[in-house]
């Protein structure tokens, strides 16, 4: 060891010795300060009632309780955004709904301002600020830890000739680091190209990074709200709805869209004014209102319902309704748990609907039927033969849509596929394919092309769905 070298260690091996007395008095001293620094900490009541949160907002210390009492006369359920899954603040969640007559508390550690929500009507919000402070033995012993240990260390490297390791790749390289990457990534393609780009690449990570898979929902949230930012237009933004990770992106365009809302269910009548009615940009924003009726509603399908048939023209009701049922089949039953799925009958809750109802719920059954059945298409529209007897081809109609959806690159397939189903199944079964594909493209032209590739059997009803759908494209 070169002499200086040695000199500076040893200079730093008596700091260290004589400061080995001071420490154990300190800590004598902050230990016994810490066993009365938590007596006198007290807990913050939030009412939880059935229009919001009383009051909105609180500001405690680190270690304080916020107790949430449920007052109203339904469940609640107040956990950290993001919604549904809760990642900002994980641990502040009660994993279930909080009964009437019942309270939660959790005690908040981490300074910040931590916003949340109702995980059962996600547009009631508040947050709880967590000051930044110690007591003044704990922050002492920190202080005097941290020296302590820098210290010490150095001696050791001093005396060992050893140089500051590599930070961990695991640092570097994490889920949560990669997630962040992800999201700045995704954000970036909102920006420079647009949100379909966005979501076609997290479509492809999600394959490769369960990480990206666990945090796909919170994700598409943040397109929705980026591309809500970019175009300040709902029915733009509605221009590249993508059901990805639960109808994420989606709730992000509404989410963004109603919080400039003072009155929000008020607002939603009035939200596609601006677009020529009968146009394709009004049915998206029809549509999309009926799929954010499901997402503020908790999924209360029949609420649900009601809320679109405030609409007085039949056209708006249509659209919205067949939102809230396109919401409820791809409800995923983990994060948005709809009541109005049966796992043994997917059929559920169509035969109960009101007539002017059934078309739309038998029409988006076949969603939930091919998620239970991993995507059997054949046996869907085997399946689709129990359907009531008017709503047989609807059902078929509905494989259809859903199997272009899957396959969008693959349209033979899709056809194939219609094809091994019964006479009067093949039909609607090609409509429904066709249909999605305008849907998906927002265009006719790519459509007609379409139905050139098509079997000569199944031009006729490619270019008849075309010709149905002519009226929303026409300025």
């Amino acid at each position: 060891m070169e002499p200086d070298r040695f000199i500076k260690a040893a200079c730093r091996a008596r700091d260290l010795f004589c400061l080995l007395a001071c420490v154990s008095i300190v800590l004598l001293l902050a230990q016994a300060g810490a066993a009365s620094a938590h007596e006198g900490d007290g807990t913050v009541v939030v009412h939880v009632t059935d229009a919001g949160f009383e009051p909105r907002s609180v500001e405690v210390g680190p270690g304080d309780t916020v107790s949430f009492e449920n007052v109203g006369d339904k469940a609640h359920w107040p956990a950290s955004d993001d919604h549904p899954m809760h990642t900002l603040y994980p641990g502040f969640d009660p994993k279930k709904p909080v009964a009437p007559g019942e309270k939660w508390g959790f005690a908040f550690d981490k300074p910040g301002k931590w916003a949340y929500h109702d995980h059962m009507n996600p547009y009631l919000e508040g947050e709880v600020v967590v000051r930044d402070e110690e007591p003044e033995s704990a922050g002492l012993l920190s202080s005097v830890s941290s020296l302590f240990s820098n210290l010490y260390g150095s001696v050791l490297s001093a005396f060992a000739g050893e140089e500051e390791p590599a930070p961990d790749e695991a640092e570097t390289n994490g889920p949560q680091e990669r997630v962040k990457k992800a999201r700045g990534d995704l954000l970036a393609l909102v920006r420079d190209e647009d949100p379909r780009a966005a979501l076609v690449r997290l479509r492809e990570e999600i394959e490769k990074d369960d990480a990206l898979l666990r945090s796909c929902h919170p994700l598409v949230h943040d397109v929705g709200r980026a591309a809500y930012e970019k175009y300040g237009d709902f029915g733009e933004a509605m221009k590249y709805q993508d059901e990805v990770c639960n109808s994420g992106y989606l709730h992000g365009i509404i989410e963004t869209r109603l919080s400039e809302s003072d009155d929000v269910f008020a607002d939603m009548k009035t939200m596609c004014d601006p677009y020529q009615q009968g146009s394709f940009m009004a049915w998206q924003c029809y549509h999309g209102l009926g799929h954010g009726a499901m997402f503020y509603t908790a999924n209360d399908l029949p609420r649900s319902l009601e809320m679109c048939d405030a609409f007085g023209n039949p056209s708006k009701r249509s659209s919205c309704a067949n939102g809230v049922f396109m919401e409820n089949f791809s409800a995923d039953q983990k994060l948005h748990l709809s009541a109005y799925l049966k796992e043994e009958d997917p059929l559920y809750p169509c035969a109960q609907q009101a007539d002017r109802h059934k078309g739309d719920c038998y029409l988006y059954a076949p969603t939930y039927f091919l998620s239970l059945n991993d995507s059997d298409y054949v046996g869907a529209l085997e399946w689709c033969e129990n359907a009531e007897a008017d709503f047989g081809p609807t059902c078929a109609r509905g494989v259809g849509m859903q199997t272009m959806k899957e396959n969008m690159s693959d349209p033979k397939f899709v056809e194939s596929t219609c094809m091994k189903g019964s006479p009067g199944q093949i039909e609607p079964c090609i409509e429904g394919m066709v249909g999605l594909y305008i849907n998906h493209e927002a265009s006719l032209e790519p459509a007609r092309a379409l139905c050139g590739r098509l079997d000569a059997s199944n031009r006729q009803a490619c270019y008849d769905e075309i010709e149905s759908k002519s009226d929303l494209f026409r300025s």
